[in-house]
């Protein structure tokens, strides 16, 4: 394939024209900059991969944490674990066994993001929240979350909620 081909198949030489008006338009002091920031917002943001590991949160009790990766990022978050269990909360999936961390270790429900969570997830666009929230809920089938994990859910929606931020160009923190 030639060059000439190449740009004309993805379209470059408009996408590029068009960035470079962009930075002569801003009188920008730093063309390059401009240019590549312009080029890099063109691109829709996709999930791309989403890993999840088992952490300790700051009580010394394990939880999960997630990696979600979009072609513009990293996206970490974790899950908070709750003391309170009430009868319409949703269940934090723990393994149970005496053995590892008291029985509070969450390897399934990190098991439950990696092989189920993340080939669902991958290719959307971290901006719809609620259409990433609601596949989730879909793949687990139960009201209380205890299929996946109201754990392992949260996280992923939480990393998700960070990564349609960042796309967005907005803060999820109060100012």
């Amino acid at each position: 394939m030639s060059v000439q081909e190449y740009l004309d198949k993805h379209l470059l030489s408009r996408r590029i024209e068009d960035a470079v008006n962009a930075a002569v338009r801003a009188k920008t002091s730093d063309p390059v900059l401009f240019i590549s920031n312009h080029m890099r917002k063109a691109v829709p943001s996709v999930i791309t991969k989403v890993k999840a590991r088992q952490i300790l949160d700051s009580r010394g009790i394990p939880t999960v944490e997630v990696d979600l990766h979009t072609n513009k990022g990293l996206f970490r978050a974790s899950a908070p674990s709750g003391a309170s269990s009430g009868m319409y909360e949703a269940i934090e999936l723990r393994d149970g066994e005496k053995g590892t961390y008291l029985g509070n270790s969450v390897n399934r429900a990190v098991k439950n993001i990696n092989e189920k969570i993340s080939v669902a997830l991958v290719g959307m666009d971290p901006t719809l929240q609620s259409q990433i929230d609601q596949v989730m809920i879909d793949l687990d089938k139960t009201e209380n979350k205890s299929e996946l994990g109201a754990n392992a859910i949260l996280a992923v929606s939480i990393a998700a909620c960070k990564a349609g931020a960042a796309e967005k160009e907005a803060s999820i923190l109060p100012q």
